[in-house]
């Protein structure tokens, strides 16, 4: 089952991370993006054995679940753990690292790819 307050927490998240785009607030979109889908993955695997999830663990238990759950097509789960390794380095740059996210195009171009992919994500989750 599918929780609604974990999607309720990840659309509001998502939101939050679109309007920090607009304003060019790279940096809080960037956090706000990474935890948008740590809260959809955690919707669909529930809570964690231990109190709390890592970073790492959850998105490798997320495509178990879906893909033996069936409950995302196959194209929509295909390298969702790289995905998400890739946008938690880019967290880790935007909120531990001196550097200044928002002078960077590549961390622009990045963020506009991994918003519109937890985007379809999360209203693909929305329909179950």
């Amino acid at each position: 089952m599918v929780s609604k307050n974990y999607l309720i927490k990840a659309e509001r998240r998502l939101e939050t991370a679109k309007f920090a785009f607009e304003k060019g607030y790279i940096c809080s979109a960037v956090s706000n993006c990474y935890y948008a889908l740590f809260n959809l993955m955690q919707a669909v695997v529930g809570e964690a054995e231990k109190k709390r999830w890592e970073h790492g663990g959850l998105p490798k238990t997320f495509a178990k679940t879906v893909f033996y759950k069936r409950l995302l097509p196959q194209e929509e789960i295909k390298g969702i753990v790289k995905f998400s390794e890739r946008l938690y380095g880019l967290r880790r740059r935007a909120d531990y690292s001196s550097e200044i996210l928002e002078d960077s195009e590549d961390a622009k171009q990045s963020l506009l790819l991994y918003l519109s992919r937890i985007e379809n994500l999360l209203n693909s989750l929305k329909e179950i």
